[in-house]
């Protein structure tokens, strides 16, 4: 017994001075609590006043939105306030398994040839021009717990992530378990139609601290506050010794909408202001979309090439709130969804206050990096297209927050500077004072923004979607998207920032035109940009 003890002790000081070894000046590096979540637009917290933001249409009354805002998003809006905000972040990719094995390998997505969900195949099985490319990538919590850190998650983090292996074990975690929870027997809204499912999740009276989301959370909450939690006869434990890395997926507003009445009942379908003139605005706005992309929108053209009703999850939607109502059925079901998208986005939220209460209880809340992300954005009706799976700003653009508490200066800010999920791998290595183990892995280290969020930053933000050669290209003015077939989409997004005017082609934008087709060029071939 003794023997087993002393060779413990041993081998637990090896991996505490290993783990204070690996970063800058012998000082511990700051631990990582990192929660994603899937499916979340950027229209709450602090984006609901940027212009054109989706919540203007639907709730335009100032008062309103900013009350509606609150009560969909105030724990994000806490964070925001406690960290920095990127109103300008990409995901590498617009759907979930690109996006997620690009940001938790470093690797893009235009590299490993994993540019859609493929099916759901795990990561590492994915096989692009006869290799699987990420077969042996070193994931961020792989790569620090080689290196002496504590690595632990429960939920969506990967792709495939509710069992064992496909959460990519025992690779990355040193503990995982896929902690579950229901408020009760689920009732779909009549107005959910094919491919879209939504309703009420639990009794009247049930609450949303009941959801697996909010249970996840207040599972990781628990190993924050006490130091340890156990689920399953799984237990995760943090201590002051060792620098840990936790990961929390909130599944959440991931389809199917289903989200309890105290959630639903703050979003009230009679104050939205959802109109045929919006939807004609959103029909029209095909008019110079490239032919590929509508392959990617709700679109279709009738004999005289005009934009009508194509076929997507939108506008089937529609078509079957008609169904049921030939009076503006279909206003009736895009509301309704809207009030299910928007609950869900509400259980997020909560998910995220438990963790930032626990936090705050905790001995870590002031050496622990907090980074929230979501793997991509979500279309409501914009271009009559819904979910993700495009390279428009609606599908494209993400929630990205990060409180520092080595920079305290900059808590509350925003950075409009463009940044992508590609390069949360390199700025936690930074911090962590760890060389990158893979020369494959370009993104560039956020730190000066964490400093200044104003500071000077000449690199782009670049995604990649259905396609190695389809690709977005976005500067903190202007934004370029090359189709594998030639079309082209230029867009000037302070003055258009919902992508209504396509300028590509035309005279007045030539130059900037070759200059975003230089920068993408950069990006395809990672090479340097001129201030690096």
């Amino acid at each position: 017994m003794k023997t087993r003890l002393l060779l413990f002790l041993v081998a637990s000081s090896f991996i505490v001075g290993l783990a204070q070894a690996s970063h800058h000046k012998g000082d511990r590096p700051l631990n990582v609590f990192m929660i994603a979540i899937d499916d979340l637009k950027p229209i709450g917290s602090v984006f609901a006043e940027d212009p054109e933001n989706f919540l203007q249409h639907v709730y335009p009354n100032k008062k309103l939105r900013t009350e509606v805002a609150n009560r969909m998003t105030p724990n994000i809006q806490r964070l925001a306030d406690q960290g920095i905000t990127f109103m300008n972040a990409y995901c590498a990719s617009p759907a979930c398994n690109p996006s997620r094995a690009a940001l938790m390998t470093g690797i893009r997505p235009h590299k490993s040839g994993l540019t859609t969900n493929a099916g759901g195949i795990f990561f590492r099985d994915y096989m692009y021009a006869g290799v699987r490319y990420l077969e042996n990538a070193q994931t961020m919590p792989q790569y620090l717990r080689k290196h002496g850190w504590y690595t632990a998650s429960t939920g969506k983090i990967f792709h495939r992530w509710s069992d064992y292996h496909h959460s990519d074990n025992p690779r990355s975690w040193t503990d995982w378990v896929n902690v579950t929870s229901s408020a009760g027997e689920r009732v779909p809204s009549k107005w959910e139609s094919s491919g879209l499912k939504w309703g009420q999740e639990g009794d009247d009276d049930a609450s949303f601290t009941l959801l697996d989301d909010y249970r996840k959370a207040d599972f990781m909450a628990t190993v924050l506050e006490t130091g340890q939690a156990s689920h399953e006869g799984i237990t995760f434990q943090v201590s002051k010794d060792q620098p840990f890395f936790l990961a929390l997926g909130i599944f959440r507003p991931h389809l199917p909408f289903y989200a309890t009445k105290d959630l639903l009942d703050l979003f009230p379908v009679e104050e939205m202001n959802i109109t045929y003139d919006l939807l004609e605005m959103y029909k029209n706005d095909g008019d110079d979309v490239p032919e590929f992309a509508f392959n990617w929108s709700g679109l279709a053209r009738d004999e005289k090439g005009d934009p009508i009703l194509g076929n997507d999850r939108f506008t089937t939607m529609l078509r079957h709130g008609l169904s049921i109502d030939r009076n503006q059925g279909d206003l009736e079901g895009w509301k309704n969804m809207l009030q299910h998208y928007f609950a869900s986005c509400a259980i997020a939220d909560r998910a995220v206050g438990r963790i930032l209460d626990g936090l705050e209880k905790s001995p870590y809340a002031d050496n622990t990096l907090v980074i929230l992300w979501s793997d991509h954005g979500y279309a409501l009706g914009e271009k009559l297209h819904m979910t993700k799976f495009a390279l428009w700003d609606d599908a494209n653009q993400i929630n990205f927050f990060v409180k520092d508490p080595r920079n305290p200066q900059s808590a509350g800010k925003r950075s409009y500077r463009p940044v992508s999920l590609i390069d949360i791998y390199p700025t936690v290595m930074s911090m962590a004072g760890l060389d990158l183990p893979d020369p494959r892995i370009t993104g560039h280290d956020l730190t000066p923004l964490f400093v200044n969020p104003d500071a000077n930053w000449e690199v782009p933000a670049q995604s990649t979607y259905g396609d190695v050669a389809n690709n977005m290209i976005r500067t903190e003015e202007r934004k370029l998207i090359q189709y594998m077939d030639g079309g082209r989409e230029v867009y000037d997004m302070l003055k258009d920032p919902e992508e209504f005017d396509n300028l590509a082609g035309k005279s007045a934008v030539v130059k900037t035109e070759a200059e975003l087709e230089k920068l993408l060029e950069i990006a395809i071939e990672e090479g340097s940009y001129s201030s690096n």
